[in-house]
């Protein structure tokens, strides 16, 4: 089973949002507890890349300090 797969299957503290040939990930909310939690998933989401999915786009929060990721978009494979 794909990473993606099994991220989607084991939930978390995140959304997950898929599209036609890609999807997104984001923080469950903007508390700042939950972008910090978020930023150990994008390390896991870097670490797999290859895995069914190629990391299409980061996006770092511009109102926060330490180039916290709030966004993720990816590239499926089909």
């Amino acid at each position: 089973m794909a990473f993606i797969d099994e991220l989607v299957e084991d939930g978390g503290n995140f959304v997950f949002k898929r599209t036609e040939g890609g999807a997104s990930l984001s923080p469950a909310s903007d508390r700042d507890a939950d972008i910090a939690s978020f930023q150990n998933l994008v390390r896991r989401v870097r670490a797999n890349e290859g895995d069914g999915y190629a990391i299409h786009l980061e996006h770092v929060c511009a109102d926060r300090p330490g180039h916290l990721v709030d966004l993720v978009v990816l590239q499926i494979d089909d």
